[in-house]
Parts: structure tokens; C-alpha cells; sequence
């Protein structure tokens, strides 16, 4: 690589260079204080282990969410298909609390957090720890179960700031 293309990295940068890495997307699910649910997407999650099956989500620390998903120490990454997309949509659109959930086949139990019935995949964790990460902190969670309905389509990506699928 030319000298000339190695320049130290500023957040606007980094951020530039990070639009350009294809990511699935989810949807981390967890319950307010009041019981209420609460949502936001995701591109930074990934698996840490299988044994015992543990998974890892990036959570802005500004984000609305973050001081009650810490609290109620559970939480539902969902992982959207292309059928999601308006799902996605919507919890990125700036909607309040319940529009966000007034469409979608969700499903709770007791006080867990909501699981998209038609999700791909839905990861049911307990948080395990936290780390902080710069203006993030990363939420490691044991999975404790998983939803994996009949796949009838392709993931949802994202892809220099918008959504790919079929």
C-alpha cells in the first residue's frame, strides 16, 4: 500500500470506513423499567463461544435503551430477514416506543424480552458482563434459548448506510 494512503483516523473517517462492511442486521429487544418493550437495531453482534453458546452486542451508550437493557440484565437479538425490512425501517425512522412495536408478530413471556416471531433467528440472552468501549458498551450475553422459525428468505444487510435485500 502507497505511503500516501496511510493516514491516522479520525471518527468521521473510521465511521465512513466502517459503512463500506456489509453487516446483518438485528434487532435487540429488552424490557423499560415500566414493563414497556423496547427495541434498536444492530449491525455489531457476533457469537463468542459455543460452548457455553454466548453472543456479544455493541451498545451505543447514548442510545434510549441502554441504561434498561444494563438494568433488566436480559435481552432478544433478533436477526432480521429481507421480509423485516420495513420492521427496520421503522425502529430507525425515530418512531415512538409504540409504534415501533405495533406492527410484527411479537411474542413475550412473562418480563423477557420480545422475541419477532418471524425473525430469522432469535437469541434469548442473560447478560453475562459488560466492557466499555469507547462510546459503546459491548453486552456480553449467554444465550439461554433461541427461536429459529422456517427461513422463507434472505438476511437483511447493510450496506453504505442503507439496506440490501432482494
Amino acid at each position: 500500500m502507497p505511503s500516501e494512503e496511510i493516514t491516522m483516523t479520525d471518527s468521521q473517517t473510521f465511521v465512513e470506513g466502517m459503512s463500506r462492511l456489509a453487516a446483518g442486521v438485528s434487532l435487540v429487544t429488552t424490557i423499560g423499567e415500566d414493563g414497556a418493550p423496547l427495541g434498536m437495531l444492530a449491525t455489531a453482534v457476533t457469537s463468542v463461544s459455543a460452548d457455553p453458546p454466548t453472543l456479544l452486542v455493541c451498545v451505543n451508550q447514548s442510545a434510549t435503551m441502554h441504561a434498561d437493557l444494563i438494568r433488566s440484565g436480559t435481552f432478544c437479538v433478533n436477526v432480521l430477514g429481507e421480509a423485516n425490512a420495513e420492521i427496520a425501517r421503522r425502529f430507525s425512522s425515530g418512531a415512538d416506543r409504540a409504534a415501533r412495536f405495533a406492527t410484527g408478530d411479537w411474542r413475550r413471556v412473562g418480563r423477557e424480552a420480545p422475541v419477532l416471531a418471524d425473525s430469522l433467528v432469535s437469541f434469548n440472552c442473560r447478560i453475562e458482563t459488560t466492557v466499555p468501549g469507547g462510546t459503546h458498551t459491548v453486552v456480553i450475553g449467554r444465550v439461554v434459548d433461541l427461536a429459529t422459525p422456517p427461513v422463507t428468505g434472505g438476511p437483511l444487510v447493510y450496506f453504505g448506510r442503507g439496506y440490501l435485500h432482494g
